[in-house]
């Protein structure tokens, strides 16, 4: 009989492979390798090589999370974990590689460093945190042993695990970001869906008037960032006065949007009230065009491009800001804990 090492060189996928499980082998075998020489470095004697390998293995990490995720959408599309919570994170997290930051979060937890969170918080969360990364090896474990025998099936074990290893992140997730941020509850969300009905009404009737034509919508004109939340305004203090922008709740009762300028809506409120239907009809018109533009003369169409927004590339690490060296060894090692430097 040929040793085990060697039937399983011999049963070593192929590069050029395109089955997921054979693309997962690869780039688990990528992480180890970074791992490793992480671990046999000394980051005082050598810390712009540690800077190279720690971003290697950011986008090694990166590279084996999104592999996992297309595996779980094709192995077990209809048991995945919902992930309804993500409406009540805030915008700014949801990022495209939120998962990497959970995982990193997780090492961090379970080697006792308390990053973002306060550390009760953070002692709550450490099974948690222990639970994820245990399943998360698990999972790689698994996944290389059938990518090493049958690449192009899931039997049940290999689903069960998933299965398992997705609640376990979408726990992990919800429970890390509510300790971490205030998540919108479900009073918000639905006074955030309704100013999108007040918008989407606010567009039709502009639409409907005149005062916007169709073809800037398909175009994406700058201007309509501006001038949409403009009318929005005059429509939910005149044409829809009991919808979110309704003064006759309290302020607490009102979107965090607009709660902050609950008394400067009043004045507004007051002040449209006096006009009329012409007047109005004119101050709409006037808002819809430049503010270096004369409100009473033609309207100009726009420079097309000349009001674009520059926006900066986000950080790289949007949630968790962590100066080099990480407290806590990577989080796709073997076991949790804390680097070690050569010897």
């Amino acid at each position: 009989m040929l040793p085990a090492a060697l039937r399983r060189w011999l049963r070593r996928p192929k590069r050029s492979d395109p089955r997921l499980l054979s693309q997962f082998f690869f780039a688990d075998e990528s992480v180890t390798r970074v791992v490793a020489e992480i671990n046999g470095l000394d980051a005082e004697l050598d810390p712009q090589q540690y800077l190279v390998l720690l971003n290697q293995l950011h986008l090694s990490q990166a590279h084996l999370l999104a592999i996992l995720e297309r595996i779980m959408e094709e192995c077990i599309p209809t048991q995945r974990h919902s992930r309804d919570y993500l409406v009540k994170f805030p915008e700014e997290l949801l990022v495209d590689n939120l998962g990497n930051h959970m995982l990193f979060a997780a090492e961090c937890l379970l080697a006792g460093t308390f990053l973002e969170v306060e550390e009760a918080d953070g002692a709550q969360l450490r099974p948690q945190a222990r639970n994820l990364l245990c399943s998360l090896e698990l999972v790689r474990t698994v996944l290389r042993e059938q990518s090493l025998s049958q690449p192009g099936s899931y039997p049940e074990p290999v689903r069960a695990v998933l299965v398992q290893f997705d609640r376990l992140f979408a726990e992990f997730e919800l429970s890390y970001v509510s300790s971490l941020v205030a998540v919108k509850s479900p009073e918000e969300i639905y006074r955030q869906q309704e100013i999108i009905v007040l918008f989407c009404e606010t567009v039709e009737r502009a639409l409907r008037l005149g005062y916007l034509t169709q073809e800037m919508i398909d175009g994406y004109e700058p201007l309509l960032m501006f001038t949409i939340p403009r009318l929005a305004i005059i429509s939910g203090l005149l044409i829809y006065p009991e919808g979110p922008l309704s003064l006759e709740q309290s302020p607490d009762q009102m979107s965090r949007v607009f709660s902050p300028f609950y008394n400067l809506l009043k004045k507004i409120r007051d002040l449209l009230r006096v006009l009329s239907a012409e007047e109005l009809g004119l101050l709409e018109r006037s808002l819809c065009t430049a503010e270096s533009e004369d409100p009473c003369g033609p309207a100009t169409p726009p420079v097309w491009g000349s009001a674009v927004p520059r926006a900066d590339s986000p950080a790289p690490w949007g949630l968790l800001e962590v100066p080099p060296p990480p407290p806590t060894a990577p989080y796709l090692h073997g076991t949790a804990g804390t680097p070690q430097r050569g010897e």
